[in-house]
């Protein structure tokens, strides 16, 4: 869901300059069969966890979280942050309310508290989302590649709209889906599983790019293969082995070529397994 704070990542040829990417740009791409090809199943997609995988969003939530969950008597220091990190709305607000059952924020009606924290997030984020450098290019590049894209989250609609919006993805994405929209957040399969039915794009036909463990078991769960960026400083954890790949240190830890080939190789291995078919 959300990854710490990281520098600069334009050293390493993360340029928006896409195209160009790991395999030589799309008539490259489109000789090596690009996004898997049609056929039956159509193409490989693509679907990526929005904070702390396509923006860097930690500051901007722990600094308007911790001020507006202390106006109701919730102290959220560094354990309760993770807690809650990659899980949904409704799964945060239940670990809020378990943790300090006194507060008044739980009198009020599900949908009030969820419009009143994403108010406060809204008012501090405006001006200071940014993309991760490596995967803005990614998402450009797959979008060049003829790859169905789609982000599932678990921020609200409100939310997710803004961070693209001002991150610069604005276009790139084919269906866009909040944990508000279905029925379980978060490590339940629900947000990814919904984001492939609007892509109109089989489950196993689908590759994750999440930055938490509790985003990769949704998306094990939902029978996807799932590349994991962790933030910088943590170290190996159980469960990663699910991971079709884990770049230590977060977006910025791995090379726009890196991603490119990850996620062609995807395609690839599928248009190959159909052809066996």
């Amino acid at each position: 869901m959300r990854a710490g704070d990281s520098g600069a990542a334009a050293g390493r040829g993360e340029s928006a300059e896409a195209g160009q990417g790991a395999a030589g740009g799309p008539a490259a791409v489109s000789a090596a069969g690009g996004a898997g090809g049609g056929g039956a199943a159509g193409p490989a997609a693509c679907i990526f966890d929005l904070d702390g995988t396509l923006v860097d969003s930690e500051p901007n939530y722990e600094a308007s979280d911790r001020a507006f969950l202390a106006g109701w008597g919730i102290v959220y220091d560094e354990e309760l942050n993770r807690a809650v990190m990659g899980r949904g709305i409704k799964e945060a607000l239940a670990i809020f309310e378990s943790r300090f059952p006194a507060s008044p924020y739980h009198a009020l009606p599900v949908a009030e508290r969820i419009r009143l924290k994403d108010e406060a997030y809204l008012a501090y984020a405006r001006g200071r989302t940014r993309a991760f450098p490596s995967m803005l290019a990614l998402a450009r590049g797959l979008s060049l590649r003829g790859f169905p894209l789609a982000v599932a989250s678990g921020s609200s609609p409100e939310v997710i709209a803004l961070c693209l919006s001002e991150a610069g993805y604005d276009g790139l994405f084919g269906a866009v889906v909040s944990a508000a929209e279905v029925p379980r957040g978060k490590p339940a399969p629900d947000v990814f599983l919904e984001a492939a039915r609007r892509l109109g794009t089989p489950p196993g036909r689908c590759l994750v790019f999440e930055d938490t463990l509790v985003g990769l078991e949704a998306a094990r769960a939902a029978g996807m293969a799932c590349v994991l960026l962790p933030m910088p400083g943590q170290g190996e954890r159980p469960g990663e082995e699910a991971a079709l790949r884990v770049f230590r240190g977060g977006p910025e830890a791995a090379s726009l070529p890196e991603l490119l080939a990850l996620a062609e190789g995807f395609a690839a291995s599928l248009a190959a397994e159909s052809v066996r078919a």
